[in-house]
């Protein structure tokens, strides 16, 4: 049967487990601070009994194990919110500098240089002969052509801009995805540490909040990465997939074959999300309005102009704008050189009629100006309300996009509060189990002197 040897080695596995289930106390303690640190738990168990005849006996306890306490779950739902939320704040971003762009100061705006430019032409309607007049008209005409190409410019750059984002997130998703395809290497199964599973997780939410992915957890204990599409894989066990940008802007991925897969379409949140939807969609659909507005009003006044005469009674056909977009469009070079060939007249010989001049400057409240649906004819108007209509549009997406961030923004602090109600140190727990494992570690030490003091009367006793 056991004896005091045995009862030694019972003391001290005590000694041994008190001190290890203290040191993950004191390891929680000293980590209260740092983020996305998961509470650890040491897990004692009793050792193998001895069985003796009928008599089984205990031989002390081991730690069985150090875990994590993390709610899957709840960590799944912090990947998503932290991709809605990243997606949300870059497009507010995006959209608040754009909104920016055709604010009204009342002097610059594109509604003041557009009443500008037709009051010009009513101007000129009421002083047919005026050589002034024509060259406010050209003047006038010029600043507005100056303040579309402008603001359609500051988009391109913001285009552009968007683009560069997207190549600088595309090669920060690679690294983030082979640091975790690493730590798949390194994390096994069994006996898993928690603060690599801990530091796993933290590069899983930065990658969420630069791409929009769905994350699970094999049974070999590796985090399987894919976007959330499921049109490609990030990462797979221990092999990381490379995103690449294209030569025409689209994001592709290599499978194991070598093949790159056009996954663009299947990226929508994060911070690249984000930014490839601004490049493709938003910021090129109010270069488009642009570009719709400026044809509109080219066709609009050059079609009138064309039939008129300018100052001399004989000089037609001249169109008054070049061009058929914001981005080549400017005021006819001969009228520049020369305003006395704006057509004011819409007879011959006539120095005193205004009919072109009037009928230019009524396009300014005229329907069905400019064409929407690329189907070649005029479907909405007037020139100011698709103006307003695009600036209205700009501004409801600003605040969609900012109440959007700010409820995931919102949502995501709940879910890391709940985290941290699951996951976090509580210092009032672990004062309390540091006391319990405290008086465990001198009880056993106890226990042990006891044993020693039996074994040396033993001792002194058999040498007597």
């Amino acid at each position: 049967m056991p004896g005091l040897t045995s009862g030694l080695y019972i003391g001290l596995s005590g000694l041994q487990s008190a001190q290890a289930a203290l040191d993950v106390v004191g390891h929680n303690i000293a980590n209260v601070n740092t983020d996305s640190y998961t509470r650890q738990q040491a897990t004692l168990s009793a050792n193998a009994p001895q069985t003796r005849g009928t008599l089984t006996f205990g031989t002390g306890v081991s730690l069985a194990d150090i875990v994590g306490v993390r709610d899957k779950y709840l960590d799944l739902q912090i990947v998503k919110t932290t991709s809605r939320e990243s997606g949300a704040s870059t497009r507010y971003s995006g959209l608040e500098a754009v909104s920016t762009l055709l604010e009204e100061d009342g002097t610059t705006g594109l509604s003041t240089l557009l009443q500008d430019c037709f009051e010009a032409f009513q101007d000129l309607a009421a002083s047919p002969e005026s050589s002034s007049a024509r060259r406010s008209v050209v003047g006038q005409a010029q600043s507005l052509v100056s303040g579309l190409q402008e603001r359609y410019q500051a988009l391109e750059d913001q285009i552009s801009a968007a683009d560069q984002n997207a190549g600088n997130l595309v090669q920060e998703i690679n690294t983030l995805a082979q640091q975790i395809a690493a730590l798949n290497r390194s994390i096994p199964a069994e006996g898993a540490s928690s603060d690599e599973q801990d530091q796993r997780q933290a590069l899983v939410n930065e990658l969420a909040g630069l791409v929009d992915v769905q994350v699970y957890e094999d049974s070999a204990g590796d985090l399987q990465v894919s976007l959330a599409s499921g049109s490609a894989v990030l990462v797979g066990g221990t092999t990381a997939h490379t995103l690449a940008m294209a030569e025409d802007g689209k994001v592709t991925v290599s499978t194991s074959g070598g093949t790159a897969i056009d996954v663009t379409a299947g990226i929508t949140q994060g911070s690249l999300g984000a930014n490839l939807d601004l490049r493709d969609n938003l910021l090129l659909g109010y270069q488009k309005q642009l570009d719709q507005l400026a044809a509109g009003i080219i066709d609009g006044v050059n079609a009138l102009h064309r039939e008129g005469y300018a100052l001399d009674g004989t000089t037609t056909g001249l169109d008054f704008f070049t061009g058929s977009s914001v981005r080549d469009m400017a005021v006819n070079p001969d009228l520049v050189e020369d305003p006395s060939l704006v057509a004011a007249a819409g007879t011959a010989n006539a120095s005193g009629d205004n009919t072109i001049a009037k009928a230019i400057a009524a396009l300014q409240e005229a329907t069905d100006t400019v064409d929407t649906d690329g189907d070649g004819v005029g479907d909405t108007g007037p020139f100011s309300s698709v103006l307003s209509s695009l600036v209205s549009e700009i501004g409801l997406a600003v605040q969609g996009q900012e109440t959007a961030a700010a409820t995931q923004e919102n949502l995501l602090a709940a879910l890391q509060t709940q985290r941290d109600s699951v996951s976090g140190v509580d210092l009032d727990e672990e004062a309390v189990k540091l006391i319990t494992f405290q008086r465990a570690y001198p009880a056993s030490a106890n226990f042990i002197s006891v044993l020693d003091e039996l074994m040396e009367q033993l001792l002194s006793q058999l040498a007597s």
